[in-house]
């Protein structure tokens, strides 16, 4: 008598392929998402470096940039006219040749900056202003999903006990905007495998496989980002990098006062040209 044997019915075997893919590709999903953390954290103390060393020099440096155009400007108009004005005629005649900005124009600005600026704190705060409020929900939030006491294994307990360092030491500066930013990675639910429907698995599955893909694209921009590199070239490297970036802005700084001296002088010379011309016509 033939030894029988017996086959699982088609649909249980796809769905336990689905089930073992699902696994595999969100295990590959979550270390991704470790690595993103992890970079993009890198980067954000790195900023915040750069802002602390460089910030206050780079935005007196836009100021003298701002100042300068705008005694060209002036000195461009004083060029063209038959009196010698004073700054504020001037001014006021350069506002009335730039184009009128309507309400319109105005509103989609500032949506158009709010989107840039979804990251900030003031988006994140509640409308009531309870800052405090948000960053504990944000905290508690992060802590729910990264605790040590999550991890599958080993290697995942050491990157959970980093990024709750990384979490902690942003709660302690109150730094809304680091917190958000790994709310929005790892907030994304995880779906449940007990489903027997095999449209909803391979649904769900789609959708990991995007995940996955957008991780992937967001690891290379911060591997090929400037910031990353010169964080992977060590803290001597990055001394070394503020110092001459220090050095270049101070220098600039030096132009830009020569250069203004050098245009108040000219606006000065071409006023008493003007009034000498004038004086003379009368």
């Amino acid at each position: 008598m033939p030894e029988s044997t017996s086959l699982a019915p088609l649909s249980v075997l796809e769905r336990v392929c689905l089930e073992v893919e699902y696994l595999a590709r969100g295990e590959r999903v979550r270390r991704l998402r470790q690595r993103v953390s992890l970079l993009e954290c890198e980067q954000h103390e790195l900023r915040g470096l750069i802002e602390e060393r460089l910030g206050t020099l780079q935005r007196d440096l836009e100021e003298l940039r701002n100042e300068v155009q705008l005694l060209e400007s002036r000195l461009r108009r004083l060029l063209r006219v038959a009196q010698p004005l004073t700054d504020e005629e001037l001014d006021a005649a350069a506002r009335r040749e730039e184009p009128r900005v309507t309400d319109g124009d105005r509103e989609a600005h500032r949506h158009h900056g709010s989107g840039r600026d979804n990251g900030r704190i003031e988006s994140m705060v509640e409308k009531n202003g309870h800052e405090a409020t948000t960053l504990r929900r944000l905290y508690r939030t992060l802590a729910r999903l990264l605790h040590p006491d999550l991890a599958r294994d080993q290697h995942d307990r050491v990157e959970r006990e980093h990024l709750m360092r990384l979490v902690n030491q942003a709660w302690e500066r109150r730094d809304a905007e680091q917190l958000q930013r790994l709310v929005a990675l790892w907030s994304v639910g995880e779906e449940s495998l007990h489903s027997s429907d095999l449209d909803q698995l391979r649904r769900g599955l789609a959708r990991r496989e995007v995940e996955e893909l957008q991780l992937v694209r967001r690891l290379r921009e911060l591997e090929r980002s400037d910031l990353t590199q010169l964080a992977r070239r060590g803290p001597a490297h990055v001394e070394r990098y503020l110092l001459r970036q220090e050095e270049m802005l101070r220098h600039e700084m030096a132009v830009l006062r020569l250069r203004r001296r050098r245009l108040l002088r000219l606006i000065e010379e071409r006023r008493r040209e003007l009034a000498l011309r004038a004086s003379s016509q009368r």
